[in-house]
């Protein structure tokens, strides 16, 4: 059954379970659901994210202990903690409280898009909180698109693209950092009370050191094929800002956007902030379950001809580095096309001496 079709399927549902079902959204992939409660004039929340659930669990997601924290938390009226958004209004004011205006669902290809729209109690401020959900892999991208019709320009101090809670236990953070010749070195540690920030001010080269990419294992240690992991990924090649804060309830708190440090923005009136999409998968198959997961999306729909054969390449730098001599170039081609390679890139290392 396609998304769209499941999610106006279980709006039928509505009428048999309350109105409280009503104001539920599902958002599904083929294996994975993504539940928030949305009623109108009242707070977008999490309820539930993780293996695809039935018309019986939907039904009943209510009756469960699920997790009850607000979708993308603003600074203002409710905040003790960290917030996905914090602005400044025209006329100085730092609160914000949304609420939710509407709700929509339209079709994209291969995924449906969902649009929570929030409207701020008192101001003509509006956040539109976005949900692409694939119908062939296992993948949702989140969003936000921030806009205003106030007098003056708004002031955006912070502007996460997405916030997810995750429930405590034993959870396992795996992250990749590094630097030059020293790439994707593999850290693995169990999250603990206070805050594990991953950021990046370099600019163009935003993984040349820390990755903007994180999977959380949540029965423990990681294993590369057992285990319940949620994997996120910042879709963004500029300066970002991964944040956990494991305080003291019982979620961890991840936020994933843009840095803000040096990258305030000024809002004029009538114009829209779109902040960069954040990929979430989930898998009951460990970490090599979510990394799957981002390939076949990555495939599909991010790299261009993604699904291609691509020739096999052998580049001369790990062999011979600056070392770059006729019998080696001759040695290293032969050796590739005796195992059947076909494309070799001689690479000096790019500096040159002369």
């Amino acid at each position: 059954m396609k998304v769209k079709n499941k999610i106006y399927l279980l709006a039928g549902f509505s009428l048999l379970a309350g109105n409280m079902w009503a104001q539920n959204i599902c958002i599904s992939t083929p294996n994975t659901s993504l539940v928030l409660n949305a009623p109108t004039g009242g707070e977008l929340k999490y309820l539930y994210y993780g293996n695809k659930l039935n018309e019986t669990d939907l039904q009943n997601i209510n009756g469960g202990k699920n997790c009850d924290h607000t979708a993308y938390p603003t600074y203002g009226m409710n905040c003790p903690g960290e917030t996905a958004l914090a602005v400044r209004h025209g006329d100085g004011n730092m609160s914000t409280q949304m609420e939710v205006v509407s709700v929509s669902t339209d079709k994209e290809n291969q995924a449906t898009l969902t649009t929570v729209r929030l409207k701020d109690k008192v101001y003509p401020f509006y956040i539109d909180v976005r949900y692409k959900a694939y119908e062939d892999v296992d993948m949702i991208e989140t969003w936000t698109e921030i806009s205003h019709t106030e007098k003056k320009p708004v002031y955006l101090t912070q502007f996460a693209s997405a916030y997810l809670p995750i429930r405590r236990g034993n959870v396992w953070l795996s992250h990749l950092s590094g630097s030059w010749a020293n790439e994707g070195q593999l850290t693995q540690e169990p999250l603990q009370p206070g805050m594990t920030i991953i950021k990046n001010k370099d600019g163009a080269r935003n993984s040349h050191t820390s990755h903007a990419e994180v999977m959380f294992s949540l029965d423990g240690a990681p294993q590369e094929n057992k285990g319940r992991v949620i994997g996120a990924a910042l879709c963004y090649s500029g300066n970002y800002k991964l944040r956990i804060d494991t305080d003291d309830s019982d979620y961890h708190q991840f936020y994933a956007g843009i840095n803000e440090e040096n990258s305030s923005y000024t809002l004029p009136k009538g114009t829209v902030f779109q902040t960069p999409a954040v990929a979430l998968t989930y898998s009951n198959e460990g970490l090599s379950g979510a990394s799957r997961n981002f390939h076949k999306w990555g495939r599909t729909y991010k790299l261009a001809h993604g699904n291609t054969v691509r020739d096999i390449l052998l580049n001369s730098w790990e062999g011979v580095y600056f070392d770059i001599n006729q019998k080696g170039m001759d040695q290293m081609m032969g050796d590739i096309a005796s195992m059947g390679g076909e494309l070799f890139v001689m690479d000096d290392g790019w500096f040159g001496d002369k």
